[in-house]
């Protein structure tokens, strides 16, 4: 039971933070920015998913684990290389290191689960629920809502 509380922990913390934003070299509209950050939150969010509703045992979750931590390693190379407005500049780039936070942690995770390594989930996913990264990035979202941005996912 510890093992499935743990994993539901980790997948809601991964689809808190979960968002990306592609970008070119010119700064990005409000308008698209919203829209890939909402479709990438939409995206990691349906990775993480799977994760419980796959839950069996530790061994059944490691690989719906290694598929979130791409989806969260894929928002983060994303947000990174955005040039998002520069109301949020900031946010986005707090963003990013929460989700790099998010993917080395998954990538332990995914390990453990692998291995059948109760104890090494259950410090994966304490480290996901106390990083202060993580929880700047909330910080972050919730600023960007302020702002009047609409996250999609990532406001819930």
């Amino acid at each position: 039971m510890q093992a499935r509380l743990t994993v539901i922990a980790i997948a809601a913390a991964s689809a808190a933070l979960a968002a990306g934003c592609g970008g070119g070299s010119s700064t990005m509209s409000k308008a698209d920015y919203e829209a890939k950050i909402q479709a990438d939150g939409r995206a990691v969010q349906d990775a993480v998913a799977k994760i419980s509703a796959s839950f069996s045992s530790i061994k059944t979750v490691a690989k719906e684990v290694a598929a979130a931590e791409v989806a969260a390693k894929k928002a983060a190379d994303d947000l990174d290389a955005a040039n998002p407005p520069k109301e949020v500049a900031a946010d986005n780039d707090t963003l990013v290191i929460a989700l790099r936070a998010i993917d080395a942690e998954l990538k332990k995770l995914a390990q453990a689960a692998k291995d059948g390594d109760q104890v090494a989930a259950a410090q994966a996913a304490s480290a996901i629920q106390s990083s202060p990264q993580i929880q700047a990035g909330q910080a972050a979202v919730k600023d960007m809502k302020k702002k009047g941005y609409k996250v999609g996912v990532l406001g819930n």
